[in-house]
């Protein structure tokens, strides 16, 4: 009898464990990169306006299919109209949720702002972009991509400067109308750091170019990973925050900024090791490339 039930136990143990191993999955919560495109548009008279249709485009696509791939990382992905109503609120919430917070292509306001039907409450709620904070203090990861509403943005929509969310980040916000640097000629990327989990094993010299990026400036005690190769601006910059980990990617990881660089074969890669070392893995797959 007593074999009997320790053989249920390790049955209930087992079953219980992760598919892949021992090792916990590294939970993602993807914010951002995508939109709603309209169209076609037509004007048939000026008494008579038409719309044909509608698509939903998850611009990040790509990425996500890349992590999910592999058998230790999920990701659940939200965008920015999502985000807004049910992106976790407390830090305890966020880490109930992942390990690890995504924000591209995500202004402030998505996460600092509640739906309409709070909008006249007062208080409306946590404020989100400090249980962000918290969550990486209290060990979480989070990487901010780059993109027109990243960072400072074009014209200022990302507005994530002096907000508890740069201070968790290892880079801070220019205080400028519109951080971005287009660069149609497109801009190389050099690595500084080459035995980092994030960067081994990737010659980022054989990415194709960006044709833009966010203008960033590393904290002291930060460290830069990848420069831009032009203009020495940053590029890929970690840190520790508290007990957790913080990235900055300077560019965007779809196009118009990106398209070159979802053609490199380590695309989904370099985004893997990002992510297992925010995650707090350093396992790091294959050797430099040739």
């Amino acid at each position: 009898m007593k074999r009997t039930w320790y053989a249920m136990v390790v049955l209930l143990v087992l079953m219980a464990m992760p598919q892949a191993g021992w090792a916990k999955k590294i939970r993602v919560l993807y914010v951002g990169d995508a939109g709603v495109m309209l169209g076609p548009n037509i004007i048939a008279s000026p008494f008579y306006y038409e719309q044909k249709g509608y698509s939903v485009q998850i611009w990040c696509q790509p990425v996500l299919d890349a992590l999910n791939a592999e058998p230790d990382i999920t990701v659940e992905h939200m965008a920015n109209w999502d985000a807004l109503a049910k992106f976790p609120e407390t830090p305890e919430a966020i880490a109930a949720r992942c390990d690890v917070v995504v924000l591209s292509d995500c202004e402030q306001e998505v996460l600092v702002l509640y739906p309409w039907e709070r909008f006249m409450d007062s208080p409306m709620g946590p404020n989100r972009l400090e249980s962000i904070r918290e969550f990486v203090r209290n060990g979480g990861g989070l990487i901010m991509i780059g993109g027109w509403e990243s960072f400072t943005g074009r014209r200022g929509v990302g507005n994530w400067g002096d907000t508890p969310v740069e201070e968790a980040l290892p880079v801070e916000c220019l205080d400028v109308n519109d951080d971005r640097r287009e660069a149609p000629q497109g801009v190389h990327i050099q690595t500084l750091v080459s035995d980092h989990p994030v960067t081994a094993g990737l010659d980022w010299e054989t990415c194709p170019v960006f044709t833009g990026y966010n203008r960033i400036l590393a904290k002291p005690g930060a460290t830069v990973l990848a420069k831009v190769k032009e203009y020495n601006d940053p590029f890929i910059v970690v840190q520790q925050f508290g007990k957790g980990r913080s990235m900055a990617f300077a560019s965007d990881i779809s196009p118009h900024w990106g398209a070159g660089f979802q053609r490199w074969k380590n695309y989904g890669k370099s985004f893997v090791q990002a992510i297992r070392w925010l995650g707090g893995s350093e396992q790091i797959e294959g050797k430099k490339d040739e």
